[in-house]
C-alpha cells in the first residue's frame, strides 16, 4: 500500500482478545496435571497476562516449579494446542474491523506474544486474513515498549508512523506508540484498567467507538 493509505496497528490481549479466560484453564491444567490442588481465578491471572508469558509463569507458578524455563515451555506448548474460542473475541471487534477495512484503511497487529502464537490465535478466530502484518515477539523482535515491532508491523504493510495510529489497553502500549511516534487509542475493555500516562489518550469505551478515533488520531497528526 502507498505510503498515503492510512494504518491502524492493533495490540492482541486484551485489546482485540480476552485472552485470559483460557490463560487460566491452561495454567490450572498444568497444575492439575501435578497433583496440586491450588487453582487460579482468571482474576488473579488477568493482570499478569500483560507481563508477557515468563513473568506471568514465574509470578503464578513460582512457588511450584523449579525450573521457570521448562514451566514456559510446556505452557506455550499447550497454548499452542488448545482453541481459541470465537467468544473469547471482545464484542464489537470483527464489526470494527470491518468498518475500517471499509473505510479503506491499512490493518496489522502487533504485540508481545510469540509469533506463531499471534497467528494460531487469529487463526482460530477466522481474523488472521484481515491483518495484512501481524508480528509478534521472537529473533529480532523486542518486547515492548521497545517500538521495533511496531516499526516492522508499518513497515510490512508500507505505512508510515505519521499515518497511523496503534490501538491498545496499557500504558505500555501507549509508551511503544510514543516512542514510535504514532498515534495511539487506548480501549477501555481490557487489562490496563484504562490506565494512561500523561497527556491522556482518547479512549474508547466500546469498540464500535474506536474507528472514529482512530480515523481523527490519524487525521489530527497529518494537519499537525
Amino acid at each position: 500500500m502507498p505510503a498515503s493509505v492510512r494504518h491502524a496497528v492493533f495490540d492482541l490481549d486484551g485489546t482485540l482478545i480476552d485472552s485470559a479466560p483460557g490463560i487460566t484453564a491452561i495454567l490450572n491444567g498444568m497444575l492439575a496435571d501435578r497433583g496440586l490442588e491450588q487453582t487460579l481465578s482468571c482474576a488473579v491471572v488477568r493482570p499478569f497476562v500483560t507481563a508477557g508469558g515468563r513473568s506471568m509463569v514465574e509470578g503464578l507458578l513460582g512457588d511450584v516449579w523449579g525450573e521457570p524455563e521448562a514451566a514456559l515451555a510446556e505452557f506455550r506448548a499447550r497454548y499452542a494446542q488448545q482453541a481459541t474460542s470465537i467468544d473469547d473475541l471482545y464484542p464489537g471487534a470483527q464489526a470494527a474491523i470491518a468498518d475500517l477495512r471499509r473505510r479503506g484503511v491499512g490493518l496489522a497487529v502487533f504485540s508481545n506474544k510469540p509469533q506463531r502464537l499471534c497467528e494460531k490465535v487469529l487463526s482460530d478466530v477466522s481474523l488472521a486474513n484481515e491483518f495484512s502484518s501481524i508480528i509478534g515477539s521472537g529473533p529480532g523482535v523486542p518486547h515492548k515498549p521497545d517500538p521495533a515491532g511496531l516499526r516492522l508491523a508499518l513497515s510490512r504493510v508500507g505505512g508510515v508512523p505519521e499515518r497511523a495510529c496503534y490501538v491498545g489497553d496499557t500504558a505500555l502500549d501507549q509508551e511503544t506508540a510514543r516512542r514510535c511516534g504514532v498515534p495511539f487509542v487506548m480501549v477501555a475493555w481490557g487489562y490496563g484498567e484504562a490506565e494512561s500516562r500523561a497527556p491522556a489518550p482518547p479512549l474508547a469505551r466500546r469498540f464500535e467507538e474506536a474507528p472514529d478515533l482512530i480515523w481523527r488520531e490519524i487525521e489530527r497528526a497529518t494537519a499537525a
